[in-house]
């Protein structure tokens, strides 16, 4: 009768019993080692500083493009065209401001935030020195074009930031004041231009525009880092000198990541909801922004013949307009989804449009009828600052 042959195991059960407390082991210290590497866990300073350096360059988005709204009538004279033909330096640039900002959502997700964020910022510079040089309109309309494609990029790479760095209960709070930094923008840097250049001339007050995106520049340098986070994407593994450049921010290839998120771009525009909800942004934002850039050619004939320090001024009803139209919109849409706890479904959130619309609606009017028939200037602030309101109510409401 034949011996039963045991046959022997690979590995003895003594070296199983070490092995599989090390493989253990090594996996909780990879998942611990990308914890530490998660932006939401960086210290509170840094978060913070890196925020403000966020806040430093989308005030400057828009802020920057309007800001010579309210020289355009000594540029006029200056280079000795109408204030019409003057007022239409901005245009281009506005218009590339929302091409700029669709060509940079598939390279943010290609090489990063970080150089995507601070590159733009940095040519930007150079592009408004280049326009408090320009000696004729012609070439400071080129200029001002290309600030708009290049200094739009804030406005974008803002809420991937947020979303990287903060966690999901704190981001309706970060995104509102955020955004109010850029929404309110439009309407402080032209009021300061305006003072700085009736103190001095337009030159002057596109010179100091352009030492605010100098100090913008330098403290997304200082304290901006790369905050692209994504488990078992090599993230936060390279040199900060890399993740300026956009070299090896994750180890997706970059040719395949560039077409998917162009193609994933163009797919979402045309749909539906967004399509529908980008439209209503669209027109939102259009009544406001076109104010601005108009109203001081408007001022500047009879009946109002305001100044350059009066037209300024005039910039604080649109101011104070954002500024109560965020408090109600927060303060409302905190109300209902405290009403609404028990049941509480986000098409709720939609409650908070009708009286922000409504508003709009009565300050488009009040402030066409005003100008149309040479009324005080009261009617047109107060017109104004209920279109602001309005359009700053509709927006929060939609991020709480």
């Amino acid at each position: 009768m034949s011996e039963l042959k045991v046959e022997q195991p690979a590995f003895s059960m003594d070296e199983l019993d070490r092995t599989v407390p090390e493989k253990v082991e090594s996996h909780v210290t990879t998942l611990e080692d990308d914890e530490n590497r998660n932006p939401r866990n960086w210290s509170p300073t840094k978060r913070r500083l890196m925020f403000i350096a966020l806040m430093s360059s989308s005030i400057l988005a828009d802020g920057g493009m309007t800001w010579g709204s309210t020289l355009i009538v000594p540029q006029a004279m200056e280079w000795g065209i109408s204030v019409n033909h003057s007022a239409t330096s901005m245009n281009y640039g506005m218009l590339l401001q929302g091409i700029g900002g669709l060509i940079a959502i598939p390279l943010i997700e290609t090489y990063g935030r970080l150089p995507v964020w601070l590159w733009p910022q940095f040519i930007t510079t150079f592009m408004v020195l280049g326009a408090t040089l320009s000696n004729d309109y012609d070439t400071f309309t080129a200029f001002r074009s290309l600030q708009g494609l290049f200094g739009t990029v804030p406005q974008v790479v803002g809420l991937p930031i947020i979303h990287d760095m903060y966690c999901p209960e704190d981001w309706p709070q970060m995104i509102n004041i955020w955004g109010t930094t850029f929404l309110i923008g439009p309407f402080i840097g032209p009021a300061l231009a305006g003072y700085i250049g009736a103190g001095s001339n337009w030159k002057v007050s596109f010179g100091i525009l352009t030492v605010f995106y100098g100090i913008s520049t330098i403290l997304i340098f200082m304290f901006g880092y790369e905050t692209y986070f994504v488990k078992g994407q090599q993230c936060q593994r390279n040199s900060r000198l890399q993740s300026i450049l956009g070299i090896k921010n994750h180890n997706l290839p970059v040719g395949r990541t560039l077409g998917y998120w162009t193609k994933l771009l163009v797919i979402y525009i045309f749909k539906l909801p967004l399509l529908l909800t980008g439209i209503a942004t669209m027109v939102n934002f259009c009544w406001p922004i076109g104010i601005t850039v108009t109203v001081s050619t408007f001022v500047a004939e009879p009946p109002y013949l305001f100044n350059t320090v009066q037209s300024a001024s005039l910039r604080w009803a649109p101011i104070i307009g954002g500024l109560i139209g965020y408090a109600f919109g927060y303060w409302f849409n905190r109300w209902i989804e405290r009403s609404r706890r028990i049941t509480w479904r986000p098409e709720y959130r939609l409650h908070g449009v009708w009286i922000a619309i409504g508003t709009m609606a009565c300050g488009l009017l009040t402030y066409g009828f005003t100008l149309n028939y040479g009324k005080h200037w009261i009617g047109l602030a107060f017109g104004w600052g209920m279109v602001v309101a309005g359009m700053i109510a509709s927006t929060v409401h939609h991020r709480i």
